[in-house]
């Protein structure tokens, strides 16, 4: 008798499907930077990644199912740009996280507007706190690189959040000296 060993390949089905998701997710965040999450709807979303409706609602049967969807695919994606920005914060951190707020507020606006609207909707949304929560990891990762302190390196999340949504709203720019006093305080 004569065995012939099949080697488990990628299931090509199963790539094109996340494929698919990623695309997806991306456009509901498209649609929420332009929209709002108020204006997330199946259809919105199917125009933006130019695909029928029932491709979304194959892999999102609900909205909820796709604001979940987004809201945990903009924290990893949100997570993995802070990992990396956060390795690069060198000898005047001061200055690098200003660079990573002015970065987010001019050049990602629209993207860190989404990502606020997401999670503020995790606010009404006790089942979205978990995945919301898990954006702030990678913030608390970088305070941890000024303060071995816990509760102040929460504390400098808390403060780098307020100082995010301060600057998307208009109501102070990026003050380098701010935050060098700011990380002296939370040391």
């Amino acid at each position: 008798m004569l065995f012939v060993q099949v080697s488990k390949g990628v299931d090509g089905r199963r790539v094109r499907g996340e494929q698919r998701r990623s695309e997806l997710l991306r456009a509901t965040l498209t649609v929420i930077e332009r929209d709002g999450v108020a204006g997330v709807s199946h259809r919105a979303v199917a125009a933006s990644a130019d695909v029928s409706v029932a491709s979304i609602t194959y892999h999102f049967p609900t909205l909820d199912d796709l604001l979940i969807g987004a809201l945990a695919w903009a924290a990893e994606d949100l997570a993995a740009e802070l990992h990396e920005r956060g390795s690069e914060l060198g000898a005047r951190p001061a200055d690098e996280l200003a660079r990573l707020i002015e970065h987010n507020v001019v050049r990602r606006r629209g993207r860190t507007l989404a990502l606020y609207e997401l999670y503020l909707y995790a606010a009404r949304r006790p089942e979205l706190r978990d995945t919301a929560q898990g954006w702030l990891e990678p913030l608390t990762e970088i305070a941890r690189a000024f303060t071995a302190d816990p509760q102040k390196a929460r504390l400098l999340v808390a403060a780098l959040d307020g100082l995010l949504m301060q600057a998307l709203i208009g109501a102070g720019e990026v003050d380098r000296t701010d935050l060098a006093a700011l990380l002296e305080v939370l040391r």
